[in-house]
């Protein structure tokens, strides 16, 4: 029990998210709680960027890589698949591509 307190008191929120998805689901409240103000926290923080929609797209790849981390692959997908479009959409080709070349290589492993 003592060691639980100490794992949990040294993980940051994304390692408890992840953890929380894999072990009870998205529909968990606890962990459906914990994502929400993760996510506002996030777009605080994006609100807040000098350049919004590059920060946006960075955010839901973060978002995306949770997700797959967690193994919840539709919600990976869906955030991966938001990026990718929010990239073509501004013009950032680059950025595009490196979406592209990592959707298909976490599909394919």
């Amino acid at each position: 029990m003592e060691q639980e307190k100490k794992f949990e008191n040294t993980e940051n929120p994304e390692q408890k998210l992840v953890r929380l998805l894999k072990g009870k689901g998205v529909e968990d409240p606890e962990t459906m709680g914990l994502l929400m103000d993760w996510t506002i926290k996030q777009e605080r923080l994006v609100e807040q960027s000098d350049d919004y929609p590059l920060e946006q797209i960075q955010f839901n790849l973060k978002r995306a890589r949770l997700y797959f981390e967690a193994g919840c692959m539709d919600e990976a997908f869906d955030n991966f698949d938001a990026a990718r479009i929010q990239a073509l959409n501004e013009g950032r080709k680059e950025l595009f591509a490196a979406i592209m070349w990592e959707m298909k290589s976490l599909s394919s492993a």
